[in-house]
C-alpha cells in the first residue's frame, strides 16, 4: 500500500525530464533491422565487460539467451554505441509529451533521469552550513560536465524531484535548458532548510508546538513523511519508466541517503491521555459529506495531525525500500547514487550511506560516494553505459498468465561478465484486450470531448482557490509574426473558504515557471471581499513553445490563516509552422446576481441557473464564419440557442459564445465553438457544470 496517498499534501512542483543516448552509424553490413514487435517478442539490452571495460567486438553467435532456463532463439542483434555530443543547438526537441514518450521508448537510445532528492540534501545557505557542510554548486558543476560529455544529438535527458507528479516527466535533447537549475544548488536542496517547510509540515508544527507534551512529534513526523515522499517518488518513477520501455533505464540519484524508518509505537502514544480517533463526518449544507471537528481536539487541523501521526508511526520504509528495489530490478531500472557530502569521516558512515550503496549494488548501478571529486565516479557511469548490445527473441512461452519470467544471458567468450535485463512480466489476457482497445483509433470528436470534460474532475466543493490559464495570440495582423501570450484567471470560492479571514481581501502572487524549474514571469493581483477574483488578460512573458507551470499563492490581508494556493500546467504550441492552431484556449466569464452588470472573468467551472456564461476563444486571424452550439456530456447537440459573435480587445480578436443557463438542469455540459477560415475548420470545447 502506498501510504503517502493518505497524507495531506499541500503543494507539489514539477520539474522533470529523462534521457537516452544515440549510436554511431553502423556499416552497411550492420544496418538496423526492422523494429520487430509482438506480444511474445522480448528485447534484452546486454552490457558485457572484461576487466572493467565494455567488450565491443562480440557477434550474435557469442550470446546465449534463456527464459526460465529454456533456450531462446535470438532473432535480432545490434550493437549500440553512443554518438559524440556534437552541437546542442542543432538538435531537435520533441514537440509534445507524446513525441518525447515515443522517443524514450526506443530501445536504441539510453534513458537517464537525474533524480534530486530535495528532501534529503543540505548544503550551504547564505555562506553557512545549515544541515550540511558542502557546496551544492560543486555537485551541480560536476553534473553539468557529465551531461556535456554524455548527451548526444539523439539523446533525451530529464530531471525529477520527489515533490513532482511523475506524470509531468518530460524529455529534452538539450540539457542546457536546465543548467541554471543544476548550478544554482539552492533550487534543488532548499526545501531541507529551516523556513522552507511546506503547508503540511507547518501544520504539524502548529499541532505539536514547542513546550507542549508532544513537542517531539513534529520533527519526527516531518522526517518520516519526507522519507515516505522520497520513496514514493522513486517507486512511482520506476513504474513510469517501466511503462515507457523495456530496455535499461539509468537513474542518477543525488541524495545524502535515508534512515529507512521502521514502526515506532512510542509515536502512537495517547495525546493528553486519550487515544486519537478519526474526525467525524458530517453532511454540509450542500448535501456533501465534510470533515467535522473532533471535540477532543478542538478543530479539524488537529484531527488531521493525529491521523497522520498514527499512520507515520506505523510505516515500514525499510520494507518499502526493499519492495522498490525488487520492482526496479523487474523494471530494468539501475540506480547510480551520488552523495553530495563527498568524503565523510568514518564515524559519519551510517545507515544513510549504507542505503545509497544498497541502492546501487542491488540494481547493477555504481555508487558515487566517499569522494570529494565527483568527476571520476561520474565518468565510470558514463563509460558503463556508453555501449551495449540489443538482442531480441520471440518467447517460446505463449501463455498470457501475468507471471514473472526470468532472463539469463550468457557470453561464450571466457572472462566476460554480463549485466542484462533480469526478466519481465508476461501480459494477461485482460491486459492484451485493454491494450488493443487503447491502441484502436479514437474518434477525434470523442477525444476532444473527453479532454474538455476531464477538467470538471478537478472541481471540488472544498477547493478554496481555482486557477485556469491558457494562451491567446499576439501579432494577428497580416504579415505579422505570431507568438503566444499567457492569460491567467484566479477565483476564490468564498463558500469553501468561509472559515478563512477574507474580509479585508487578499494579494495573489503568480509565478510562471518552465518544466526545468526556471521562473519566466511573475505577476501580482488583488482580490476584494466583493470581487473575489483576478484576471491577467495577457502576461507579456517571453516564452517559447513548451510546457509551463502556473502557480498562484493567495494571501489574505487579515493574516496567514487565509492563505490558499493552486497550480495549473499549460502547453504553448509552436505558432510558426503551417500546422499552427487557429484557435487559442478559451476564456470563461460569468454574469449573475453577484457579479454586477457586466461579465466577470472566472476560473470556477461551476455555474448556477441564475447566471449567464460567456466563452471567448482567441483567434489567430479573422475567420469566415464562427459558430457555436450547446452539447450534453455525451456530445449530443441541445436545442438551446447560443449567441455567437466576434469582438476585439487591444487589437486581439475573439470569437464569443453566450448562453443563459436558466433552462438547464443540474449536470455537465459543453459549449462548442467552431471557426472556419478558408478550407480549414477548427473546434474547441469548453466544459462547465450546473450546480443547485
Amino acid at each position: 500500500m502506498r501510504f503517502v496517498l493518505a497524507l495531506t499534501l499541500a503543494a507539489a512542483l514539477a520539474v522533470v525530464l529523462a534521457a537516452q543516448t544515440p549510436q554511431t552509424p553502423a556499416p552497411a553490413s550492420q544496418q538496423k533491422p526492422t523494429f520487430k514487435t509482438g506480444v511474445n517478442f522480448v528485447r534484452v539490452d546486454v552490457y558485457p565487460s572484461a576487466n572493467g571495460r565494455i567488450v565491443s567486438d562480440l557477434k550474435q553467435g557469442d550470446f546465449d539467451v534463456l527464459e526460465d532456463n529454456v533456450p531462446q532463439s535470438i532473432e535480432t542483434f545490434e550493437q549500440i554505441v553512443a554518438r559524440a555530443p556534437g552541437i546542442e543547438a542543432e538538435r531537435g526537441d520533441p514537440r509534445s509529451q507524446a513525441e518525447s514518450d515515443e522517443a524514450a521508448a526506443d530501445p536504441r537510445n539510453r534513458l537517464f533521469v537525474l533524480f534530486f532528492d530535495t528532501l534529503h540534501t543540505a548544503g550551504y545557505q547564505g555562506g553557512s552550513a545549515s544541515f550540511g557542510t558542502y557546496d551544492p554548486k560543486a555537485v551541480g558543476r560536476a553534473l553539468v560536465t557529465f551531461l556535456d560529455e554524455l548527451i548526444g544529438p539523439d539523446d533525451l535527458v530529464g530531471v525529477m524531484r520527489p515533490e513532482m507528479p511523475v506524470e509531468t516527466l518530460t524529455f529534452t535533447r538539450r540539457p542546457s535548458s536546465f543548467m541554471d537549475f543544476l548550478l544554482s544548488g539552492a533550487d534543488w536542496q532548499k526545501r531541507f532548510l529551516e523556513g522552507e517547510l511546506d503547508d503540511t509540515e507547518r501544520k504539524y508544527e502548529a499541532c505539536y508546538p514547542p513546550g507542549s507534551p508532544e513537542a517531539d512529534m513534529a520533527p519526527k513526523m516531518i522526517a518520516r513523511r519526507r522519507e515516505l515522499l522520497m520513496l514514493d517518488g522513486l517507486h512511482s518513477l520506476v513504474t513510469h519508466l517501466q511503462n515507457l520501455r523495456e530496455g535499461r533505464k539509468a537513474v542518477i540519484v543525488v541524495s545524502e541517503g535515508w534512515r529507512l524508518y521502521t514502526p515506532d509505537e512510542s509515536m502512537a502514544r495517547p495525546r493528553r491521555g486519550e487515544v486519537p480517533g478519526p474526525p467525524p463526518i458530517t453532511i454540509g449544507s450542500t448535501g456533501q459529506p465534510t470533515l467535522g471537528s473532533d471535540p477532543r481536539n478542538g478543530n479539524v487541523m488537529v484531527s488531521e495531525c493525529e491521523r497522520d501521526r498514527l499512520m507515520l508511526a506505523r510505516i515500514d520504509n525499510e520494507r518499502n525500500f526493499r519492495q522498490m528495489l525488487d520492482d526496479a530490478n523487474r523494471a530494468n531500472v539501475s540506480f547510480y547514487p551520488v552523495d553530495p557530502r563527498g568524503l565523510t569521516p568514518e564515524s559519519n558512515m551510517n545507515r544513510r550511506s549504507d542505503s545509497l550503496t544498497t541502492l546501487a549494488t542491488a540494481t547493477d548501478g555504481i555508487p558515487v560516494t566517499q569522494s570529494n571529486d565527483f568527476a571520476p565516479g561520474l565518468k565510470r557511469i558514463r563509460d558503463d553505459l556508453s555501449s551495449y548490445y540489443l538482442l531480441g527473441y520471440t518467447s517460446t512461452n505463449s501463455k498470457f498468465d501475468g507471471r514473472f519470467r526470468t532472463i539469463t544471458v550468457r557470453v561464450k567468450r571466457p572472462g566476460v561478465t554480463v549485466r542484462a535485463r533480469r526478466g519481465y512480466l508476461a501480459p494477461t489476457e485482460a491486459e492484451l484486450t485493454s491494450r488493443a482497445r487503447a491502441e484502436a483509433p479514437r474518434d477525434p470528436e470523442a477525444e476532444l470531448r473527453d479532454t474538455a470534460l476531464s477538467r470538471l474532475g478537478t472541481e471540488r466543493p472544498d477547493r478554496p482557490l481555482h486557477v485556469t490559464a491558457g494562451y491567446l495570440f499576439e501579432g494577428t495582423g497580416e504579415g505579422q509574426a505570431r507568438r503566444p501570450l499567457l492569460w491567467i484567471t484566479g477565483e476564490l470560492d468564498l463558500a469553501a473558504a468561509r472559515q478563512m479571514e477574507w474580509s479585508a481581501g487578499g494579494e495573489a502572487t503568480i509565478i510562471v515557471s518552465s518544466v526545468a524549474g526556471q521562473t519566466v514571469a511573475t505577476e501580482h493581483a488583488t482580490i476584494t471581499a466583493t470581487v473575489p477574483r483576478f484576471a491577467v488578460p495577457a502576461l507579456d512573458a517571453r516564452v517559447t513553445p513548451g510546457d509551463y507551470l502556473v502557480k498562484v499563492r493567495l494571501q489574505g490581508k487579515a493574516g496567514a490563516a487565509a492563505d490558499a494556493s493552486d497550480q495549473v500546467r499549460i502547453t504553448l504550441p509552436d505558432l510558426s509552422g503551417p500546422a499552427a492552431p487557429v484557435l487559442g484556449q478559451p476564456l470563461l466569464f460569468r454574469r449573475g446576481p453577484f457579479t454586477g452588470a457586466g461579465f466577470q472573468a472566472t476560473a470556477d467551472l461551476r455555474f448556477r441557473k441564475a447566471e449567464r456564461i460567456r466563452v471567448d476563444v482567441p483567434l489567430a486571424a479573422a475567420p469566415d464564419a464562427p459558430s457555436a452550439r450547446l452539447l450534453d456530456r455525451r456530445g449530443q447537440p441541445m436545442p438551446l440557442p447560443v449567441t455567437v459573435g466576434q469582438r476585439e480587445d487591444a487589437a486581439r480578436r475573439f470569437a464569443t459564445a453566450e448562453l443563459a443557463l436558466a433552462p438547464l438542469a443540474p449536470g455537465d455540459y459543453l459549449i462548442e465553438v467552431a471557426v472556419r477560415r478558408g478550407e480549414k475548420t477548427e473546434k474547441v470545447l469548453t466544459a462547465f457544470r450546473i450546480v443547485p
